[in-house]
């Protein structure tokens, strides 16, 4: 989903403690009646101390029934050192607790709250150090306590090179390196349990020791690394497939690349959870589906269907269907989230700053969003999404909407560049593919395009060796503010073999030296100001990548599906009020 590695400034983010802190600039629009999303607004994050269980009840709900999520591809990963993409994030909830977390309303606000923790976490002296105690009652799916020793080992394995895909915020932060593994490589291999500068002393208290303030710990805390694991339960790589629950379900089965089934976890104290419910007595997942197979059955609601929801956008096949009843329309789950879509250009592979401008040229903004989805995507032009503090509009390579092959192909000086474009293998990013190809070679590209098994994609792409020129690729925050966005996407020095966010590896130590400066700034509108800024700069600089798409949701429930808003934290339909109607 978002990623994210460098701190906020002290003094401004302690003071968010007892107050909002920051403004996004977003509109959740829930489920749709019109169909249309407004423009966007503003809305502030909070941290809210105080949040106990039981969550509030949701209006008409009542246990029991099946409610089953349908999707074209299989989870990458559900481990919590592993999981950073928005759909696997929001699905741990379910069965993963985490020391804070964000919670969603259905007015579109979020604010962040304690989960494992009391609280979001309090300190003495500006951010070096960080104490989060853990509420009592807290339980496995076996009976067995949550101890903060497990939450200790959990965020040990996510220093593992074996486990490279999760968030790196709290390894690097504890290391006080962004090659965290130089000082510790995680529990495995002889490994201590708790990583440098964690300790635990006593089974309801972890505490952070850092060299340097870090007063976004709240934030980062409640990524998935944070969640326990019991040491006994850990079995590494195929932890994937079974995690150990601490919320309100458990997994059941799980048969990769068909279905995921989670049951109630009896031994989950609602008393103890600010935000989740246990309405639903299975929630189910079922991958291999098309997106048009999956839409057109929850148009239709019929049987078991009535109780399904996709978080697949509407595909332009059946889109008539959507808009021409009222009924169906009134069923879509709409609004903008944090994410702009773009393609990430390999500047490894493709080194020549002029070829990346031209492909800035070449881009044909309007018709690429009529095959990836006319509904659910604006035309991007910079690298922050609307959404976020500080965002400045801007059009480095300003070609209209359709495009200037000619623009680009002076740039390219005649030339042919040929270029290898990766894909997701499914119907709908095949056609994109299709279409990618079509639009650069206007521009004197030669296009090969090469399909990624979707299970897969992330993990392919995101390693440094990568055989590809081009790919899709996006980004949001992990709270509305760039420093969740540029750093991880544009810090040459994060750069491993795999598990890359920078997608573009891009190294530029200008780059580097802007993020570095920003990262000092107390004042976070002026910081805002600044990632703003730095992003044209890296755009008009370096132009790593092609801004297409600011992303919206745009997607169906069944009629027997209650409780279904967007989840402004995580860009998809929130699965925690959900019930079977």
């Amino acid at each position: 989903m978002e990623r994210s590695l460098l701190n906020w400034r002290s003094r401004a983010l302690l003071g968010l403690v007892a107050t909002s802190l920051l403004t996004a600039c977003t509109e959740n629009k829930g489920t749709a009646g019109a169909g249309a999303v407004t423009d966007v607004k503003a809305s502030a994050v909070a941290l809210v101390n105080d949040a106990v269980g039981p969550a509030a009840p949701v209006a008409g709900a009542k246990p029991g029934g099946t409610i089953t999520l349908l999707m074209v591809a299989d989870f990458e990963h559900l481990d919590p050192a592993q999981n950073y993409v928005n759909t696997q994030q929001i699905v741990s909830e379910l069965f993963s607790r985490t020391l804070t977390v964000f919670r969603d309303h259905p007015d579109g606000t979020f604010d962040l709250v304690g989960d494992l923790a009391t609280n979001t976490g309090v300190t003495t002296d500006g951010g070096l150090t960080w104490t989060f105690t853990l509420r009592d009652g807290l339980k496995y799916e076996d009976g067995s306590p949550i101890t903060s020793q497990d939450v200790a080992y959990g965020i040990a394995r996510s220093f593992s090179p074996d486990l490279p895909f999760g968030a790196h915020y709290i390894q690097q932060w504890l290391a006080d390196d962004l090659d965290y593994n130089k000082v510790y490589q995680g529990p495995y291999n002889g490994g201590a349990p708790v990583p440098p500068g964690v300790e635990t002393p006593d089974d309801k208290t972890i505490v952070f020791h850092f060299k340097r303030p870090r007063p976004d710990l709240p934030f980062a805390a409640s990524l998935a690394m944070t969640a326990p694991v019991p040491k006994a339960k850990d079995t590494r790589g195929e932890y994937d497939n079974r995690p150990f629950a601490s919320g309100p379900y458990k997994v059941a089965t799980y048969q990769r690349g068909q279905r995921l089934v989670l049951v109630k976890n009896d031994q989950w104290d609602p008393a103890t959870d600010p935000m989740r419910h246990q309405y639903p007595d299975t929630i189910q997942f079922g991958f291999g589906a098309s997106n048009i197979q999956i839409n057109e059955r929850i148009i239709a609601s019929e049987g078991a269907d009535a109780a399904t929801l996709t978080w697949m956008i509407v595909p332009p096949e059946v889109l008539p269907k959507v808009l021409g009843d009222s009924a169906v329309l009134g069923r879509v789950v709409t609004g903008f989230t944090q994410y702009t879509r773009y393609i990430a250009i390999n500047t490894q592979r493709v080194p020549d700053l002029a070829v990346r401008q031209a492909l800035n040229y070449a881009i044909d903004r309007a018709n690429f969003i009529k095959v990836y989805s006319p509904v659910a995507a604006d035309p991007a032009t910079t690298i922050l999404s609307p959404t976020t503090l500080g965002y400045q509009k801007y059009n480095a390579y300003d070609a209209g909407p359709n495009g200037n092959p000619e623009k680009a192909k002076e740039l390219l000086g005649g030339k042919t560049v040929p270029l290898l474009f990766a894909y997701v293998n499914t119907p709908r990013y095949q056609k994109v593919a299709v279409f990618v190809q079509e639009n650069l070679k206007k521009a004197g590209f030669d296009v090969t395009i090469q399909p990624v098994d979707p299970d897969l994609y992330y993990s392919n792409v995101g390693r440094k060796d990568n055989p590809f020129d081009i790919y899709l690729w996006g980004w949001g925050f992990d709270w509305p503010s760039g420093v969740t966005i540029i750093p991880p996407t544009f810090d040459g020095r994060t750069i491993q073999p795999s598990g890359n966010q920078n997608s573009s590896f891009l190294d530029a130590p200008d780059v580097n030296a802007h993020i570095d400066s920003i990262s000092v700034m107390t004042d976070l509108a002026a910081a805002g100001t600044r990632w703003a800024a730095l992003d044209r700069y890296i755009m008009e600089t370096h132009a790593p990548i092609v801004p297409i798409t600011y992303e919206k949701s745009f997607s169906l429930v069944g009629t027997r599906v209650g409780g279904a808003f967007l989840s402004s934290s995580f860009g998809v339909t929130a699965m925690n009020d959900l019930f079977v109607k």
